[in-house]
């Protein structure tokens, strides 16, 4: 498997599942922070994986990356810091958004909660 395809199907296709499934959560300004994010990422991830490429620590496959390096590392090693930040920054962000939500509570079960009704019988009330 060639690493864009790898990008392709674990990667990219649940990103696009996520922005659709979320769609009505995210906002401009809700995903502004993951600019900073990815800003972030690449200036830290960058340099260590240049120079780990350099020293012989890891490499890729020329058979399975497309060929077009930047440094010592290949495009697709670029997109993946990219797009495996914006995966995983829409996923939290979207679990995020569920649990804070004003009607959370509210439409969460009194088991969730750890509320208890007047007159609901507990689960060890219930047991025999």
């Amino acid at each position: 498997m060639t690493y864009a395809r790898f990008l392709g199907l674990f990667v990219v296709v649940p990103i696009l599942f996520l922005a659709w499934r979320y769609r009505r959560t995210f906002t401009a300004r809700s995903l502004a922070p993951m600019g900073l994010l990815l800003i972030v990422v690449y200036a830290a991830t960058s340099p260590w994986d240049n120079l780990a490429v350099k020293w012989g620590l890891w490499g890729f496959d020329p058979e399975r990356i497309w060929g077009i390096k930047l440094g010592y590392l290949p495009l697709e090693e670029y997109l993946f810091f990219g797009l495996q930040t914006l995966l995983v920054g829409l996923w939290a962000q979207a679990r995020l958004a569920r649990a804070l939500a004003p009607d959370a509570q509210a439409s969460r079960p009194a088991a969730e909660t750890g509320e208890r009704r007047e007159g609901a019988l507990t689960a060890r009330e219930v047991a025999p």
